[in-house]
């Protein structure tokens, strides 16, 4: 079967397709090697790539187990944790976007190191966002969404080492942390380039 090549929306050619598709993956390489078209991915699209995995994860555990009925509680610290470190990792990503190397879990300052080209994405994408996401839900400014970063501030330590501190009360507020991860996934995307589509 024949199948389509375009390399950042441009059409590259057509190939026969192998039916096996990690073959195909090997000619597509050398496809694009062949046309001085090959690429490593860049820092920022391997981390990107990394937050969207930690996203796909706790989108799973919250359907398949937090909105089940009835919810699944055990299912909370896995959530919380994958959710979190996407969020860190979306930060982060959008740091790299414009320059910049952050360090550490903590979800405010992070936030607050971010440079102002950055910022202005995220509040772009909240504005965009905020009419159109089932997750807005009443997060429509910045101000709004620093109201969520409190409460997520140290999620990802917390929740990991819940067992070693029962007492310490935990609140994570679904709906909002979503919103904000789909936010910050919006403004990194916006500066990546789709590099590869293969369609039959």
């Amino acid at each position: 079967m024949k199948k389509r090549l375009h390399h950042n929306g441009a059409f590259i050619g057509d190939f026969d397709s192998t039916g096996d598709d990690m073959r195909d993956a090997e000619l597509v390489s050398k496809l694009l090697a062949e046309r001085g078209l090959s690429q490593s991915p860049t820092l920022e699209r391997s981390m990107f790539n990394q937050a969207n995995s930690f996203a796909e994860a706790s989108a799973d555990i919250f359907e398949k187990h937090i909105m089940k009925q009835p919810p699944n509680g055990a299912a909370m610290s896995p959530f919380v944790v994958n959710t979190t470190f996407a969020i860190e990792l979306f930060i982060k990503t959008l740091a790299m976007q414009h320059g910049k190397k952050l360090h550490g879990h903590e979800i405010k300052k992070l936030f607050r190191k971010l440079p102002g080209p950055g910022k202005d994405q995220i509040d772009r994408q909240l504005a965009r966002l905020a009419g159109t996401s089932k997750w807005a839900g009443g997060v429509k400014t910045m101000h709004d969404l620093q109201k969520v970063l409190e409460e997520i501030d140290t999620a990802f330590v917390d929740w990991r080492y819940l067992h070693e501190n029962t007492a310490k009360p935990l609140k994570i507020t679904f709906t909002p942390t979503i919103f904000l991860a789909e936010i910050l996934h919006a403004a990194c995307a916006e500066n990546l380039a789709s590099p590869v589509n293969v369609t039959p």
